[in-house]
């Protein structure tokens, strides 16, 4: 699966990622340590991933391009996403909100 994977309604890494990844200062539910940077993982960024929104298979590398250019700044997908939708789901859901 994906990097994060959501257990009981929370985002957690995925038991795949951390049998080959140690994340150093990673508490429970924690994102926001500075030990660890996604877009810096070729295996996080290029393992597919089925979107929650429309089933389709996408990568993490391909969503945040597609998603990060289209709003050029206005919005980043790993601050509104974090690897759960395919970026045309992605943008599909801002602009929907707006």
């Amino acid at each position: 699966m994906g990097f994060f994977s959501e257990i009981d309604g929370e985002l957690k890494p995925s038991d795949e990622y951390l049998s080959s990844h140690q994340l150093q200062g990673y508490e429970e539910g924690d994102m926001e340590h500075e030990d660890y940077e996604v877009e810096d993982d070729e295996v996080a960024m290029s393992l597919m991933r089925k979107c929650k929104d429309c089933g389709k298979a996408f990568t993490l590398a391909g969503a945040i391009k597609e998603f990060d250019s289209y709003f050029d700044g206005e919005f980043f997908y790993m601050e509104e996403f974090v690897g759960q939708m395919c970026g045309k789901c992605a943008i599909t859901e801002i602009e929907d909100e707006f």
